[in-house]
């Protein structure tokens, strides 16, 4: 579809358009959880999309402000009171959103619930091992460390200070889950899902690289790579699920690195451990 803004190094327009792919053969009623300001999805997708009913629900009281502001007539914003239970919609979108929260296995669980019979689950989660979560790394280390004052006169002197984007979200909300693709996969079986599509959306993004792929001309390239390389490789993964039958949840713990790193960002952020 047509993007309101350009594409960067997260793949924002690879993944609009992934998940216009599947509204454009899917449903009439559309649910996105963790909508944010609605920037980046809601909003274009109800635009192109006039004659499908968006819901955004969010926890952020001023994302949700902004999401608001200026919204079309096929779609509305709130709390996750706007859902009951008996709810069921064509298409659940939760887009960044499974790296927040605190219990992803029930999480998943409670979105396969709201899906209406055929419907499809659109999923995309950060690889909790990629590039991009290394050079988050690497940035939460240079401020909690104090070297961050240093390294952004560095790269303000080789790169400058790079252009603004429009935010996905105003809630300050660091990762608490980093996920291995084998590791997701059994969350993704264990809420009684499948995958029936899956593509990479790009192989570098993040702290620094932001500012050289650009420079550099390599935006379509990284998007490009991605489609070629195996799960373990890329930054971020953006997943088709459909109802593969009921839920049987195992065991979910985060392990010892993720563990360190959920601490790590807390305190990077200012928030309680």
């Amino acid at each position: 579809m047509n993007a309101p803004f350009a594409e960067d190094s997260y793949g924002r327009v690879k993944r609009l358009d992934f998940v216009a792919e599947i509204l454009a053969r899917a449903g009439d009623s559309v649910l996105d959880v963790g909508c944010g300001t609605g920037s980046q999805l809601t909003l274009p997708l109800a635009r192109a999309f006039a004659a499908k009913r968006f819901l955004g629900i969010d926890s952020d009281a001023a994302s949700l402000a902004e999401a608001q502001a200026g919204c079309p007539a096929n779609a509305r914003f709130g709390g996750d009171d706007l859902v009951g239970e008996d709810d069921r919609f064509d298409i659940v979108i939760a887009s960044e959103v499974l790296e927040h929260v605190e219990d992803p296995a029930g999480f998943l669980a409670w979105l396969a619930g709201r899906l209406a019979s055929g419907g499809r689950l659109i999923l995309t989660v950060p690889n909790g091992y990629g590039p991009f979560e290394w050079a988050s790394l690497l940035e939460v280390l240079a401020t909690l460390s104090g070297l961050w004052p240093l390294l952004r006169r560095l790269k303000r002197a080789l790169l400058g200070g790079g252009g603004a984007v429009e935010a996905d979200s105003l809630a300050v909300s660091p990762h608490v889950n980093f996920f291995a693709w084998a590791e997701l996969l059994a969350l993704v079986d264990g809420a009684g899902l499948r995958v029936a599509r899956r593509r990479n959306r790009t192989f570098l993004c993040g702290f620094l690289l932001d500012q050289c792929l650009p420079r550099l001309g390599l935006l379509a390239w990284n998007a490009r790579i991605a489609d070629r390389l195996p799960p373990g490789m890329v930054s971020d993964w953006m997943l088709e699920l459909e109802v593969a039958g009921p839920p049987h949840p195992g065991t979910w713990c985060r392990n010892g690195w993720a563990g360190w790193r959920r601490r790590l960002n807390r305190r990077r952020w200012g928030l309680a451990p």
